[in-house]
């Protein structure tokens, strides 16, 4: 184990990550919550406007269909992350995101270390019915791990680089999240479900190694 004193480029898994108790959480909140009172604000002011120019609704509608719709894109995809729609209304109660976390891209490896240590606690679990498979996901999933590790610490340690270079590996490392994601749901299939395995996924980790691998060269 590292001592405090030792700096190193990567997080340790100490960030929670229900929705609402870190400072991404906090900071997503935030924007739904302006996003919302700019809808109100603005829309409501040109629905007051146009009835009061004339009878009934003449123009207000043309722009705030569109808006909602928009708006409503926006609720349904933190309703995809977790979010109830309780924590996305209560106020954020810490300082915005760029002074508590400073980028998203330590929130996704500390994501892909707690997706591993699932995968291997799976794979244990469905080794009775299918050795091999469990296996092969457990060493898939230990190298993907380690590549964005190595990918991220090689990205943050160049001496001449851009400001934004390590947080333009973010859709990278998302993508790995999803591999990992689907590898994880295949181990409780088989071992939960006892389904047949599902080699592609394996295969899909396994590709996004090499990606990275290449990204790292």
């Amino acid at each position: 184990m590292e001592q405090e004193t030792q700096a190193s480029p990567l997080p340790r898994a100490r960030v929670a990550t229900r929705p609402g108790a870190s400072g991404i959480a906090e900071h997503r909140r935030r924007l739904y919550q302006r996003h919302l009172l700019v809808f109100l604000a603005i829309n409501g002011g040109l629905v007051a406007l146009d009835l009061y120019t004339g009878p009934g609704l003449q123009f207000a509608h043309f722009l705030a269909v569109p808006w909602l719709l928009i708006f409503l894109l926006h609720t349904t995809g933190l309703k995809s992350r977790g979010y109830s729609f309780g924590e996305l209304l209560i106020p954020p109660r810490v300082r915005p995101v760029q002074e508590v976390y400073t980028t998203p891209l330590d929130y996704e490896l500390v994501r892909s270390r707690q997706l591993r240590d699932g995968i291997v606690n799976a794979a244990a679990a469905a080794h009775a019915r299918d050795a091999e498979f469990a296996q092969k996901a457990e060493a898939a999933a230990d190298s993907l791990v380690r590549e964005l590790e190595q990918l991220v610490a090689k990205a943050r340690s160049t001496k001449y680089r851009d400001q934004e270079t390590p947080e333009k590996l973010v859709p990278e490392t998302q993508s790995a999240l999803d591999t990992l994601y689907k590898l994880h749901d295949a181990l409780i299939r088989v071992s939960v479900l006892e389904e047949s395995p599902i080699e592609a996924a394996v295969g899909a980790v396994e590709e996004r190694v090499e990606t990275i691998r290449k990204l790292a060269r």
